[in-house]
């Protein structure tokens, strides 16, 4: 009887140090995810965290095998192109700048540019992206214009 009721102690044992090792761990794996706004709204950063942001992605860029025949825009991009319009009436063109966060989720800092070709970095944006943005690989393979 003795010897049960230890293999109902070492099993009891067992399920407790499996708990309260798998949910910390599990948690903690949660913490480490990518961060991505969960509507994806553009958000307004200042020059030093686009700085840090592109600077982590220019230690590991991803390197293209292929030439770039396009770029995909994301709506929050556009969003924050318009935003920095709407502040800034005189913007000539935009500039995204490939960046990626604390945890190497990728980003886009989105700046406008002057007409001397200068960025304007009184209002700046950080959106997020899926991949790198580039064609190939983020292109409709099917389009129209490329068949």
């Amino acid at each position: 009887m003795e010897a049960t009721q230890k293999i109902r102690f070492y099993k009891k044992l067992i399920v407790i140090l499996t708990i309260s090792t798998i949910i910390p761990t599990a948690m903690l794996c949660m913490s480490l995810t990518p961060f991505a706004p969960a509507n994806n709204e553009p958000q307004s950063v200042s020059k030093d965290v686009a700085r840090e942001n592109i600077r982590k992605y220019r230690e590991s860029p991803e390197a293209t095998e292929t030439a770039v025949t396009g770029i995909r825009i994301e709506a929050s991009q556009l969003e924050s192109m318009n935003n920095i319009r709407n502040t800034n009436p005189n913007t000539a063109a935009y500039r995204m700048y490939f960046a990626q966060d604390s945890v190497g989720a990728p980003l886009s800092i989105v700046v406008g540019v002057n007409e001397e070709d200068q960025d304007n970095t009184e209002t700046i944006y950080s959106t997020a992206r899926k991949g790198s943005n580039l064609c190939p690989p983020m292109c409709d393979a099917a389009s129209p214009l490329t068949n």
